[in-house]
């Protein structure tokens, strides 16, 4: 009996949601009316025609077909045959097809070398635990893209999971436009076009109060990598709970990703005031949350976090590290680690 109702309200939250084709969902692609079953899935695994009638081969189709749950492909490569040098969708491996600069880089898959080898961000398919952390959710069939995004789209940035990794109550919310609510942890400015949604210049990214669930970025990385992020005076971070200080005994044993600002830097001479607050041409991605405009005005609440220095999905650079001159207006033009260093602590 209890099956019976549970087939039933699944049949009543079908009949609900395509009688009310308006209702919003949030998320990026793949939520709603752009999750389009066949661009994954395939009835017939011997499937040659294509769905206008036309003869195939079906390019998205791997030689084993079908694959659990009827995938067309195994996760990564079938998520990668629309995500690997295509124009009309984010190109998230090796070198960028298109003209925008990713937010989040690139990713690399087991066996790649060269200009985006193994050791320069994410890798899809490793099986080791990740760097400074314990989870071990990759260790049979390696890092697969569902670890950090939802395939079937959620309300979270970018459809990234909820608490990911070892993590609990971790999430990323966001909101699109120019106004801010003061709660969301990223702020995407304009949706369309592709190339403006992913570019770099169009993302606040935001940090709210420490205490609630949601700290932004930097904290739903924590979930794999736990020893790398946290609050000042925990015994994986150092320094101090109330921030940066210059005590003995508050030593950082990483940089911090919270807690101190470009302020307090400046207050305890680890910044130089008079770069940080000038005009600069380009800047590396910060938390602000006054809200500053990407690529221009600073604010003195700014506070570094993971993504001013690596890419989410990786880079050209070791540990998809990102390269910022801001002596130039060109983003990511950088050619050492010095320069991004020198962002902040101008020497």
């Amino acid at each position: 009996m209890a099956m019976m109702q549970k087939k039933f309200f699944h049949f009543l939250v079908v009949i609900i949601v395509f009688s009310f084709p308006n209702i919003s969902f949030g998320g990026d692609y793949h939520t709603f009316s752009t999750l389009v079953c066949s661009d994954c899935h395939v009835m017939h695994g011997s499937k040659t025609h294509l769905y206008d009638g036309t003869s195939g081969p079906d390019t998205t189709i791997g030689g084993l077909a079908p694959y659990n749950m009827l995938l067309k492909n195994n996760e990564n490569e079938l998520c990668l045959s629309c995500h690997d040098g295509k124009a009309n969708a984010p190109d998230v491996r090796g070198a960028n097809t298109n003209s925008y600069i990713r937010a989040a880089g690139a990713i690399n898959v087991l066996g790649d070398s060269g200009t985006y080898g193994e050791n320069k961000g994410h890798t899809l398919g490793i099986t080791s635990p990740p760097p400074g952390g314990t989870w071990t959710g990759n260790s049979s069939e390696g890092l697969k893209c569902s670890h950090c995004h939802n395939v079937h789209g959620n309300n979270f940035y970018r459809n990234l999971v909820k608490s990911p990794g070892n993590a609990t109550g971790k999430k990323v919310t966001y909101s699109t436009g120019s106004g801010y609510g003061g709660t969301e942890a990223i702020q995407q400015i304009s949706t369309s076009p592709m190339s403006t949604h992913y570019g770099a210049n169009n993302i606040y990214y935001r940090q709210t109060a420490v205490g609630t669930t949601d700290f932004g970025l930097s904290e739903w990385c924590s979930g794999c990598h736990e020893s790398i992020h946290g609050q000042g005076g925990s015994g994986n971070m150092g320094g101090s709970a109330s921030g940066d200080t210059s005590s003995a005994g508050d030593e950082w044993l990483r940089h911090p990703t919270r807690d101190v600002t470009m302020s307090e830097g400046v207050t305890n001479k680890h910044i130089d005031s008079n770069h940080w607050f000038s005009s600069l041409s380009s800047r590396v991605p910060v938390v602000s949350p006054s809200g500053i405009i990407p690529g221009s005005s600073t604010g003195s609440d700014n506070e570094v976090f993971c993504g001013s220095c690596h890419k989410a999905h990786g880079s050209d650079k070791k540990f998809g590290l990102l390269y910022d001159d801001d002596s130039t207006s060109s983003l990511e033009d950088g050619t050492s680690m010095m320069q991004t260093c020198q962002q902040c602590h101008y020497k």
